[in-house]
């Protein structure tokens, strides 16, 4: 039998969506991203507000990125009680579903118009400390599950189950509880009543009852049992208090926090907590999510200089590497998004200085400066990925990286030091980026193998000694006229730019 494939699905964002849209009959509850093989789908539970079914409705979707950014704008159909999912853009991580129109069956019951969500007051919950909680707990056994006390507000009726209904509407669109039965079953007057009656009724069973024929010594047995039983269950009361009740409070606002986008109050009230529930997951969760949201990446490989000892940064993002504390392979090395916190904007100077074993680096699409001398002495060096971002090469940034035979430098990159490339003696190909107008003394002296050069914009200046000691170069492909050219001033000692085949590609 062959083995089933499992696919794994990954979960980008899950949101409850709070607001209302004044008189509508249904109601967004929660938008869920999730993402399988690569493609990115939606889920969105709405809920009706009213007794009236089936019912169908229209939803503007407007998407945004890890950044809040706009990420597209989709319309779609529902139809309540059937689950559908619809697909998302590649980038989206949030999600805001606005209810346009809803209908019944053909008939059009309502539409948005210039309708604006309301933020409804938050209900009041059912807490155990409520003298007619027991009471409440009985009268809604097998009828509904009670969570807040039911209410009224802006022409609206909330459920005990939380659930907003319409203020015509007679029976709850989530649980099916009728209005009229939770108006008599919560009733303040009547629960005292029905307490009343069912603690009479317990303090007549005769099982309960006491008799006055024990003896005396009996009785006081009984009366310290009865005080030791009562500071038991007060203790017993703080404990709950403590470990259970004020955590599971504290758990949920940090999971409203990181809802709203409060990464840092999220990150500190799940720290916080340890080992209730999740919470560790939960803040190592909500970690990532602020990085996402500091890099705009949807991938962020984030570390600490605790977990990483090999690595430190200074508060502007200066990265550095202690190379003698790296315990990783030098076949792949790629530097990360984030240190401590940190987004890591630049790699110091001698950042791979001497790393003779250093085959391929993927650089973190965060970067914006490879400092000076970052790869010199790399022999091994074969294979460099650039980051998107990355716009300056420092002086003597791959010098004498012999096992170079091939570089492409992006079009994000604006500036390149003295002595780049210098003795690359194995470097035969170089694509030099739009963003390289000028090309910098020494930058390609000694290399002994360079054949073909490619620019990616015209240039105004060769300096002093760039193509020095490079007798194997025989084409160069220039971006721009024969005139343009000609008009490039070339300093001393590039010798072996004359004769040269110059192909011009504009």
């Amino acid at each position: 039998m062959e083995n089933e494939k499992t696919t794994d699905i990954k979960l980008i964002s899950d949101r409850e969506q709070k607001e209302y849209l004044p008189l509508c009959p249904v109601q967004v509850q929660k938008n869920t991203i999730t993402e399988n093989e690569g493609k990115r789908m939606l889920q969105v539970s709405v809920t009706p507000c009213t007794d009236k079914t089936p019912l169908r409705c229209r939803l503007t979707l407007h998407f945004t990125d890890a950044r809040r950014a706009d990420a597209g704008t989709d319309s779609v159909h529902l139809t309540l009680g059937e689950e559908t999912v619809f697909p998302c853009p590649d980038n989206a991580v949030y999600v805001h579903s606005l209810v346009e129109q809803v209908w019944q069956e053909d008939d059009l019951l309502w539409e948005r118009g210039d309708r604006m969500p309301l933020s409804l007051p938050e209900q009041a919950i059912l807490w155990q400390t409520d003298p007619l909680y027991d009471q409440i707990r009985r009268e809604c056994e097998g009828v509904v599950q009670p969570v807040f006390r039911p209410d009224t507000v802006e022409g609206l009726w909330r459920c005990t189950c939380g659930q907003i209904n319409l203020e015509e509407t007679g029976t709850c669109g989530r649980c099916h509880t009728g209005r009229k039965w939770l108006d008599e079953h919560f009733d303040e007057a009547y629960l005292t009543e029905e307490k009343r009656i069912h603690d009479e009724m317990e303090a007549k069973n005769p099982a309960k009852k006491i008799t006055v024929s024990r003896s005396k010594i009996e009785s006081d047995r009984m009366k310290m049992i009865a005080i030791f039983a009562g500071m038991g269950a007060a203790l017993l009361l703080v404990i709950l208090t403590v470990t259970l009740i004020i955590p599971s409070i504290r758990y949920s606002k940090a999971d409203r926090l990181l809802s709203d986008g409060e990464f840092d109050g999220a990150i500190a009230l799940f720290t916080d907590l340890e080992n209730f529930r999740d919470a560790e997951e939960r803040a190592a969760d909500a970690t990532y999510k602020k990085a996402q949201n500091l890099t705009g990446l949807e991938e962020v490989y984030l570390t600490t200089s605790a977990e990483q000892p090999c690595f430190s940064i200074t508060e502007d993002g200066i990265l550095s590497l202690r190379k003698d504390d790296y315990t990783g392979s030098w076949d792949h090395f790629v530097v990360p998004d984030m240190v401590d916190g940190i987004i890591v904007r630049e790699l110091d100077k001698n950042f791979f200085l001497n790393c003779k074993d250093l085959v391929e680096v993927t650089l973190s699409d965060c970067l914006e400066v490879l400092g000076e001398q970052t790869f010199f002495n790399c022999e091994s060096l074969t294979t460099v990925n650039f980051g998107a971002n990355l716009h300056t090469l420092g002086p003597r940034t791959f010098i004498n990286c012999y096992a170079l035979t091939e570089i492409t430098i992006p079009d994000t990159i604006t500036k390149i030091g003295l002595r780049a490339f210098n003795s690359c003696t194995s470097l035969r190909v170089v694509h030099l980026g739009s963003g390289i107008t000028k090309v910098p003394s020494y930058l390609f002296s000694c290399c002994y193998s360079l054949e073909r050069v490619s620019f990616g914009a015209p240039i105004t200046a060769i300096d002093e000694f760039a193509f020095s000691e490079c007798p194997a170069l025989k084409k160069i492909y220039y971006t721009g006229t024969a005139a343009e050219w000609k008009a490039v001033v070339i300093g001393d000692e590039n010798e072996a730019l004359n004769g040269v085949e110059v192909v011009f590609e504009k």
